[in-house]
């Protein structure tokens, strides 16, 4: 399994090229509206094929290339809310030498995450999820069905169990193909984030319910937030980024986390480097 590591620094010298997905939301008539509908569904129909057969996952959202200190950093985020100037941490993996694969970015001042479209929600919250969904649609279906099929064909007990198998057997089919249509391969990029930033439980964590508890805690002004050891210079938030996931305590950094330390430098890269970029 590829284990991320976390690189510390200054962002410098950013480039942001918009989402194509985001440009859609301009002012469309009627018939642009079904077209995209059409295209949509073509679009999942492609995603769950490709999540059958492609070995790697390309990750969805802004486009952004920086230099984090002296390191080259490139990746996709739902939204970019940091700037030349900001200290960021970001979960990255090495491309080649200097030059690094973001999956994440943290911005501690302001206890907020961000992570490319649909990665966030864990495998398990996933699961828990549509399990709950699709199985009591499934009970709903199975208990109708059973009664009507009585009440016509007088059912033996050889003829439930089968019944109740292929119900089971079905129930298994949509909870996998619904898993993998709504992005459940975003899922486990998601364990793996928050493994590498010390969540104790990652395949399980909810950060739903913790900026939920965030908010709470900001509105409030608990110390909670503000004797976080790890963020000193936290301050309470007036008004919260909606494309944030917020957190309430930093969590620590596992052992086998390698950490890429660049707050002391600041990349200076030349008028031909940043045209080639």
């Amino acid at each position: 399994m590829v284990k991320y590591s976390l690189l510390k620094g200054t962002v410098s010298h950013l480039q942001i090229k918009d989402d194509p997905k985001e440009l859609r939301a301009d002012n469309i008539g009627l018939l642009a509206v079904i077209g995209l509908a059409i295209v949509g569904m073509f679009e999942a129909i492609g995603a769950l094929v490709g999540a059958l057969t492609a070995g790697s996952i390309t990750l969805q959202g802004k486009s952004f290339k920086c230099y984090v200190g002296r390191k080259k950093v490139q990746g996709k985020l739902e939204h970019i809310s940091f700037k030349d100037g900001d200290y960021v941490e970001m979960v990255v993996e090495q491309i080649d030498d200097n030059h690094y694969q973001s999956y994440a970015a943290r911005m501690p001042q302001y206890h907020a995450l961000y992570f490319p479209r649909s990665v966030g929600v864990t495998t398990l919250q996933m699961l828990k999820y549509l399990t709950i969904g699709v199985g009591i649609f499934s009970l709903f279906a199975y208990v109708v069905l059973t009664i009507m099929m009585y009440i016509q064909i007088k059912l033996d007990i050889t003829s439930l169990i089968i019944f109740t198998i292929s119900n089971i057997i079905t129930f298994l089919f949509f909870l996998v193909l619904f898993f993998l249509l709504l992005g459940g391969r975003y899922t486990f990029i998601s364990n793996r984030i928050y493994s590498a930033l010390g969540y104790p439980k990652p395949w399980l964590h909810d950060s739903s319910k913790e900026h939920a508890c965030f908010k709470k805690l900001n509105r409030s002004g608990d110390p909670e937030l503000y004797d976080d050891p790890q963020t000193p210079e936290f301050e309470r938030i007036k008004k919260l980024d909606p494309y944030a996931n917020y957190y309430c305590r930093t969590p620590i950094l596992p052992n086998w986390v390698k950490v890429i330390d660049e707050q002391r430098f600041v990349q200076k890269i030349t008028e031909q480097e940043e045209n080639s970029n």
